[in-house]
């Protein structure tokens, strides 16, 4: 009997102990332009593994709740993501540069309604990468 109630005491224990390492807490800090240090709004900032997140103000500050051992996922569209652990931590500040992959291929939806549903009508086209390029280079 004693042994049977060791056994469980222990199990408790266990099972608090691995709560207790999952605990929230809140972590903020700033998201800031590799190139020249500027704050960076509207990055996304995500705790991995969920739905829970935040966005970056206007100066690239943030505040979220998060496990004290999680990791958090900064994207931001044309900029690389990254993956940092907290550690504990309860204020991160990370550096994102641009990312240098090019586009293949970019879509375009728009909806105009018209007033005469016998005039309305869709069309598509498609351009490839050397078309964008050829822009951007007479700019």
């Amino acid at each position: 009997m004693k042994r049977t109630l060791l056994l469980c005491l222990t199990a408790v224990l266990l099972l608090s102990s691995g709560a207790a390492w999952a605990q929230e807490s809140t972590v903020s800090g700033k998201v800031t332009s590799a190139d020249d240090g500027s704050g960076l709004p509207g990055v996304n900032v995500v705790v991995k593994g969920t739905t829970d997140g935040t966005v970056t103000d206007a100066e690239g500050n943030f505040s979220l709740s998060a496990p004290s051992n999680g990791t958090l996922v900064f994207s931001f569209i044309g900029l690389q993501t990254q993956e940092i652990s907290i550690g504990g931590r309860s204020s991160i500040s990370v550096q994102m540069a641009q990312d240098v992959q090019q586009l293949t291929e970019v879509v375009v939806t728009a909806l105009n309604i018209e007033r005469d549903k016998a005039s309305l009508g869709y069309a598509t086209q498609q351009i490839s990468g050397d078309n964008i390029r050829v822009a951007r280079e007479q700019n």
